[in-house]
């Protein structure tokens, strides 16, 4: 049976400003290079707006019937699955161990969460502890097995002028998800609405990318350029517009 990646957990990047976004730490605790070494005692949850798996919201709008986690880590210690009461108006939030494992000596530890279609529970999120020696952990993902409902191809409508220190880092990682993430592949496409007719890629041939040369209209003309040529090619289900300068979150797309 397959899985289908719905959200990714990451570890800070060198360049985030903002770590907090991503991962919590308690205890002794180092994350460098994408990846946190916890000392006995120390854990690691991914209690936060970039980690958490909002529950409600993935039933209420899609079909999914079932949800699992998985964890890349190696070392003694314990990765546990918390579920967070649905809050009422005025109560405490409640949480709940609902699935906990011993970390996996393949180097990913796969839990399950046990009745996905409760609604008991409105959020959940992984908590990674070392117990006995150290651990290192390098992110993880949360996943399905129910079949996909209907097929997606999204395409991302960049309106650009003089911007090319933030476009083409964004377009770089746009194309390396393509290129790496199965569940993306050949489903999700680059068009660059350029105003001011100068930028150009260093990409690999076939690369899903597209430039249009615009006049300078503005924001407004140029996303409306990007939606009128997307239309007319008659490819994508969906599109998103997005600034030229942003520093991107690939998994946001995962999500999307």
């Amino acid at each position: 049976m397959s899985s289908f990646l719905l959200q990714s957990m990451s570890l800070p990047r060198p360049e985030t400003t903002e770590p907090l976004l991503y991962v919590r730490v308690d205890g002794d605790a180092q994350i460098s290079d994408s990846r946190a070494v916890l000392h006995r005692g120390a854990e690691i949850s991914f209690d936060t707006s970039f980690g958490v798996f909002a529950a409600g919201r993935w039933r209420r709008l899609t079909t999914i019937e079932n949800l699992f986690a998985t964890i890349s880590a190696s070392g003694s210690g314990r990765v546990e699955i918390v579920g967070v009461e649905n809050k009422l108006f005025g109560s405490v939030q409640k949480e709940k161990i609902v699935a906990s494992a011993s970390i996996s000596s393949s180097g990913d530890t796969l839990l399950e969460v046990p009745n996905f279609g409760d609604r008991k529970f409105g959020s959940y999120f992984v908590r990674v502890s070392a117990e006995a020696s150290d651990v290192v952990v390098n992110g993880g993902h949360w996943s399905t097995t129910t079949e996909v409902a209907r097929e997606i191809r999204l395409s991302l409508s960049i309106t650009t002028f003089n911007r090319q220190e933030y476009v083409k880092p964004t377009v770089a990682k746009v194309l390396h998800l393509e290129k790496t993430v199965e569940t993306l592949r050949g489903k999700m496409r680059v068009l660059v609405v350029d105003n001011a007719r100068n930028i150009k890629f260093d990409t690999e041939p076939g690369a899903p990318i597209t430039v249009v040369q615009n006049p300078n209209l503005g924001g407004a003309g140029g996303f409306a350029r990007g939606i009128i040529h997307l239309r007319n090619e008659g490819w994508s289900t969906h599109i998103l517009l997005m600034d030229d300068d942003i520093t991107l979150e690939p998994d946001a797309l995962v999500r999307t």
